[in-house]
């Protein structure tokens, strides 16, 4: 079966792929998926580098583990395999091509090259760079352990080479570049080893180190990238464009149409950041100029919108007061535009067929009885849609004009019916006259259908933006959010060549402190500072509820309103035409917002294998992980079996065009909603995929339930998944908000427990219940034996008594795993379930009950002796309590059936010595109970021992079914 990564990046290489790589993928990267994925190639937890040199015997363990854990993460998988990807896609410029031996040698080569990496985090020993016998015993290991024979039959006949460029990659301590010291290779031609192959595995692994497309100019690894070029002889020069500001959509939108603009300039992209591109260009290519790509990029921009906005998608809203329009389709597009477009929107918008306005506006007028009879026949669908398009475009376009009225009542042929004045009979904010003239222009109309209706609305629309143009009665046109959109380019858009646009410190803090103060013409941006003019949050635009965000306002002070940018507000329309959501209901769901960056880096296939799980992700089902993570023993290799991606894109109003196949996501964008009303119901889903987005694809995932990112590159922060303000049962299974790779394991293992205990203890399906997983969480890490009790809860819920032998076997994994989770130095739960086991045992050796009798047959010894200990007064002595509890168990067994006696049913003895025994083991039994469970574990405290007395006997019960089964089947092997 293939893992996730592998299918997303078989599913979108070009055709064309050269067919090594292709086998590389296909072959190859499952192995590096599970061996290299959970290594720290850049980064990691300082914890787990520290216990591994310490292990060591590294004197500078602290100095080594505060060092790397300082920057960034970057797993070893998507380390070796962006590396590998772009000295691959640099390659096709080399003037002597890379023969089919050298393109396996590159392969491997790279994939090695962090060979000690590997070791560091397998806690084993680094050959030294001298020690050449050991490297190649090293790279030799790892390549069986990789399985390399199923890319390359020959490689290990080529293991000199391979082990060279492993450890020959950059010009950095460490190298052993002298022939000599290394057996003589197998490839004819040796020179071949240090130019090309050696330079293009150093441009790969110097490449993934870049964290900001600026780096080539502003770190000496943009110099060191030149310089492998140099001796590469290749005529190219590296250029780059990154955006200072990440704001989601928006930004990818920017990205993708500087991309476009880029490749009319011959400049190929080789690295993509979360912020920009670092190119490929031409070394006589001419810098982009500023304003024609600023008016490019605003087509492309506006076009998207635009063509969604004509189709009555986004841009407009409907409410009992009729239809609005948001300022930015007003700003888009002019009048003359905008108005014959309108009727395609009126038909989108304007389809409560069921249940038509008219009827109920024209009760609001004075009629007579006769009228209102014949205006009966036109009080439908068909009049509201022509009176919201007049009443639209009069209060939009005609807000003053009589000649509109005149023209617009001799257009619908009821002049002499309806007086101007009539036309404009209005209550709050509502317009009923217009509906009036409708009804009486269908109503003398009857037969016309509702097509019909639509197709003469498309006619008087194309008729009145021509006579509006003639008569000159249509304002001029002006487009603030373009010039805003302009200005916010100007200053965060940054192309190689051009001159800072910054603005400084100053300026922004006076924009902001205008924008606060009380001459302020609108409210301040909810979502961002005042850097940019803003308006009223429009319900046709923002994706929350207007003002949702306001503060109350103080006793006696003036009421605060709260604004959304031009900037944001583009953000939100483009969220609303590419996730299909509706204006103003989003947050009624409680979304959690995944934002997904590069581990500094992506490579151009890996970018565009992102961009097919974004935009085609299953929505997962959490039953089927749980069974996934059940079948695979309770192991997290089990996420590369659920299904991930739908075979088909999503049936939704955008699904063909949810993307351009050319659009990639910089920073990747996804969300998750709910049906429940808890919080709990609204991380359960989104904690689930940030952590498994990161396991599986290497990819940095904030979990937030900002509707802004709370960065705007990876660089901003060295974690590799950060969740921020989680439901409590997050914090509670005593996780992190912030992982390193090396917390992944443990945190996934412990989110995946318990999801599936919830599920099977707490849940009626189809209803998970996550609303209680709070319970289930702080009842497990309250105690271990509580996964026990919450099994006999599930069983009594479905009306059973017995489990089935596979509950037993799970409940009781359940519980051995959870123990071993336990990373605490006197580990509780391992101690108790030892001790419950262990009594267990001491007391089968006794007495044992059939697997179909009750609870309570099966218990009887432990409960008895709980029963005792509890109601003996305390001044009894712990040796005489023994005594007389070893003899109630007596005398309670001697009222059992015989064949309960497993030592007085041994025949092979006399009756004598069988009771000496039994005798016996009860006392041991009961030794153990009472020193070592109550005095011991519970202090001597009677009370807690009766607080946790049923916890103690739905353990045992699961214990004794447990070992039952053993030994039965050990008896049966």
């Amino acid at each position: 079966m293939s893992s996730l990564l592998q299918r997303l990046l078989i599913e979108t290489l070009p055709e064309d792929t050269d067919p090594i790589l292709r086998l590389y993928i296909e072959k190859l990267l499952p192995s590096l998926e599970q061996e290299f994925a959970s290594i720290s190639a850049l980064g990691g937890s300082y914890e787990a580098h520290y216990e591994v040199l310490s292990k060591l015997g590294d004197r500078y363990a602290q100095e080594k583990a505060q060092s790397w854990s300082s920057r960034a993460d970057q797993n070893l998988l998507v380390h070796v395999l962006n590396g590998l990807l772009t000295a691959w896609n640099i390659s096709k410029y080399l003037a002597q091509p890379l023969s089919d031996v050298e393109k396996y040698l590159l392969c491997l080569g790279l994939t090695l090259h962090d060979y000690n990496k590997y070791c560091n985090g397998q806690g084993e020993e680094t050959p030294k760079n001298w020690e050449v016998e050991e490297i190649l015993n090293v790279c030799r290991d790892l390549g069986e352990k990789l399985q390399f024979h199923l890319f390359w039959s020959e490689w290990q006949e080529y293991l000199t080479e391979i082990a060279y460029l492993a450890q020959n990659t950059q010009n950095k301590v460490g190298t052993n570049i002298y022939p000599a010291n290394w057996p003589v290779p197998k490839i004819k031609d040796r020179r071949r080893l240090e130019i090309p192959l050696r330079r293009l595995l150093a441009f790969g692994d110097i490449a993934v180190h870049c964290s900001d497309p600026a780096d080539i100019d502003t770190e000496t690894r943009g110099q060191r990238l030149r310089e492998q070029l140099r001796y590469l002889n290749i005529n190219k020069s590296l250029v780059y464009h990154r955006l200072l500001d990440t704001i989601g959509i928006l930004s990818n939108g920017i990205h993708n149409a500087t991309m476009k603009f880029a490749k009319k300039l011959n400049w190929e992209p080789i690295l993509f950041f979360a912020q920009g591109i670092i190119y490929l260009a031409p070394t006589d290519s001419q810098t982009p100029d500023i304003n024609e790509l600023q008016e490019f990029i605003w087509s492309q921009v506006s076009g998207v919108l635009g063509s969604k906005m004509l189709d009555g998608d986004i841009g407009f809203k409907r409410d009992g007061k009729g239809l609005k329009v948001a300022p930015q389709t007003l700003e888009l597009f002019s009048p003359s535009e905008l108005i014959p477009k309108l009727p395609r929107v009126i038909e989108v918008k304007v389809a409560n067929s069921k249940d038509p306005a008219t009827p109920k506006r024209l009760d609001k007028l004075v009629l007579t009885e006769t009228e209102r009879e014949f205006l009966n026949k036109g009080a439908d669908i068909r009049a509201d849609r022509i009176a919201e398009f007049i009443f639209l475009t009069q209060k939009e376009f005609f807000p003053d004009s009589a000649e509109y009225i005149n023209w617009m009542l001799n257009k619908l042929g009821v002049q002499e019916k309806i007086s101007p004045e009539q036309t404009q009979v209005q209550a709050g904010g509502v317009n009923y006259g217009w509906y009036h003239a409708a009804a009486y222009y269908v109503a003398h109309h009857a037969t016309f259908k509702p097509e019909d209706i639509s197709e003469r609305i498309e006619i008087w629309a194309e008729n009145l933006a021509n006579w509006a143009s003639e008569n000159n009665l249509i304002k001029s046109h002006s487009s603030p959010i373009r010039d805003i959109f302009y200005g916010y380019l100007t200053q965060y858009l940054e192309v190689k060549g051009w001159e800072s646009n910054h603005s400084s410190f100053a300026a922004e803090f006076t924009a902001y402190a205008d924008a606060k103060t009380k001459a302020a013409k609108q409210p301040i941006c909810s979502l961002s500072s005042g850097e940019f003019a803003s308006e009223d949050q429009m319900d046709s635009v923002v994706l929350f509820k207007p003002q949702q965000y306001s503060n109350k306002n103080a006793l006696g002070g003036r009421q605060i309103k709260r604004g959304i940018s031009k900037i944001y507000a583009l953000e939100m329309l483009l969220r609303q035409a590419f996730w299909a959501v509706p204006a103003g209901k989003l947050e009624e769901q409680q979304p959690i917002f995944l934002y997904m960056f590069p581990a500094y880096v992506y490579s151009p296939q890996t970018a565009v294998a992102i961009k097919l799980l974004v935009n085609n992700m299953k929505q997962i089902n959490l039953w089927d992980v749980r069974k996934q993570w059940l079948e695979k023993d309770m192991d997290i290799s089990a996420l590369q079996s659920v299904v991930w991606l739908n075979d088909e894109a999503t049936a939704g109003r955008f699904k063909d065009n949810k993307y351009n196949r050319e659009d990639l996501p910089f920073m990747a964008m996804n969300y998750t909603t709910t049906r429940g009303k808890t919080v709990t119901d609204a991380w359960v889903q989104p904690s689930f995929l940030a952590l498994s987005l990161s396991i599986l694809l290497g990819v940095k995932v904030i979990a937030t339930s900002s509707s802004v990112p709370i960065y705007n590159s990876d660089r901003d922060f060295n974690e590799s998944v950060i969740i921020d303000a989680p439901a409590a049962f997050w914090n509670l299974l005593g996780l992190s908000n912030s992982l390193r790779v090396q917390d992944f394991k443990n945190a996934m293992q412990r989110l995946l427990f318990a999801y599936s205990l919830h599920l099977d203890t707490r849940s009626s399906p189809p209803d998970a219940k996550w609303r209680d997983l709070i319970k289930t969480v702080r009842e497990v890490t309250t105690n271990v034996l509580n996964i026990f009790s919450l099994a006999a809860e599930g069983l009594r819920r479905d009306k059973r008594d017995i489990p089935s032998q596979e509950e037993v076997k799970r409940y009781w994994q359940y519980a051995q795993f959870w123990v071993k989770q336990d990373s605490s130095v006197k580990n509780k739960g391992s101690y108790l379930m030892k001790l419950i086991e262990k009594l267990v045992q001491q007391y089968r050796v006794f007495y044992q009950a059939n697997l179909g009798e009750s609870s309570h047959t099966i218990l009887l010894p432990i409960a008895k002796a709980l029963e005792i200990i509890l109601s003996v007064p305390q001044e009894v002595d712990v040796d005489d309590l023994i005594l007389q509890a070893s003899g109630q168990i007596k005398d309670a067994l001697e009222r059992q059936e015989v064949y309960k006696r497993p030592l007085i049913m041994d025949k092979s003895t006399d009756i004598t010595t069988r009771e000496e025994r039994e005798l016996t083991a009860i006392h041991t039994f009961i030794t153990t109970c009472v020193r070592e469970l109550f005095l011991d574990l519970y202090k001597g405290d009677r009370a807690l021992l009766q607080e946790n007395r049923n916890r103690i006997k739905s353990g045992a019960e699961f214990a004794y079914r447990w070992l039952a089964l053993q030994e039965k089947s050990a008896k049966a092997s």
